[in-house]
Order: C-alpha cells, then sequence, then structure tokens
C-alpha cells in the first residue's frame, strides 16, 4: 500500500513559495522535511538549480578543501552570479578577500597537494603574482604560469 501523501498538489506549492514561505515553514506546516519540500518542487519543475563553486572553478577540489575561506568567497561569488543576494557579512567578507588580491596583484590557483599558506590554513589553494596571461581571480589550467 502506498504511503500516505503528505504534501499538497505542485500547484499549491508553488503558491505557497510565491507567499514568500521558506522551505521549512512548508516543511513544518505538513509535517515533512524539508528535503521532501524541494524534491516535490523539483519534480514539477519549479526550482532553479542552485549555484555552486563548480559554476566558477575550473578545478576538481579535494573534500579536505571544500571548507576554506577561499571556498567560501567563491560560492558567494557563484550565488551573486546566479542572482542570489549575499548577507551583509557575506558581502563584506567578499569585498574585503578581492581588496585584498588587486592590493596584492595576486590571483588564486589551487593543487590539492598545496601546504597550508597564507591563502588557506588547510592549503589546496595558493595565491601567486597575477600575470597578463590572468583574466579573473584565478589561475587558469593550462595557461603558461598555470
Amino acid at each position: 500500500m502506498p504511503a500516505e501523501r503528505k504534501l499538497p498538489d505542485s500547484t499549491t506549492l508553488r503558491q505557497l513559495r510565491k507567499q514568500g514561505l521558506r522551505l521549512i515553514d512548508i516543511a513544518e506546516q505538513y509535517g515533512v522535511t524539508e528535503a521532501a519540500v524541494w524534491r516535490a518542487l523539483d519534480r514539477a519543475g519549479f526550482t532553479k538549480e542552485r549555484a555552486t563553486y563548480k559554476d566558477v572553478l575550473p578545478w576538481e577540489i579535494a573534500d579536505e578543501h571544500k571548507t576554506t575561506a577561499v571556498m567560501d568567497r567563491f560560492r558567494a561569488i557563484a550565488k551573486q552570479k546566479s542572482g542570489g543576494k549575499l548577507s551583509p557579512e557575506e558581502d563584506r567578507l567578499l569585498a574585503d578577500w578581492l581588496r585584498e588580491l588587486a592590493d596584492n596583484d595576486v590571483v588564486v590557483n589551487y593543487h590539492k597537494d598545496a601546504p597550508p599558506n597564507a591563502a588557506s590554513r588547510k592549503g589546496g589553494f595558493y595565491y601567486v603574482p597575477r600575470t597578463d596571461a590572468d583574466q579573473w581571480l584565478i589561475r587558469e589550467p593550462g595557461t603558461a604560469a598555470g
């Protein structure tokens, strides 16, 4: 026998979201998890793909480096690029970091075996002097210095 359906139909779910209810609000109202609400909205085609660091970084990042401050900054950039709004704290931290990169004329590079350094206490990420080949905040793989 199939499980009892707890969530309303997809039209109602969409209306609840348009009214400004968060996933957690809907979940609590219907006695389900946030993930269940998200899956229902996703099945109905009402979710946007969440921006991730993979949208802005060319590297495969080792798990131990995914919790660094550098990754937080790149996640904030991905969020901005997808139209998301940063919290005041995220905005301040990102602005400070971008200023630091510009002031020191450096870009970010990555190698999974790079030791802890000024860019990352856990290693992986490190700063390198900006060159004419650098078009953004990172050293692209395959460039002369990358």
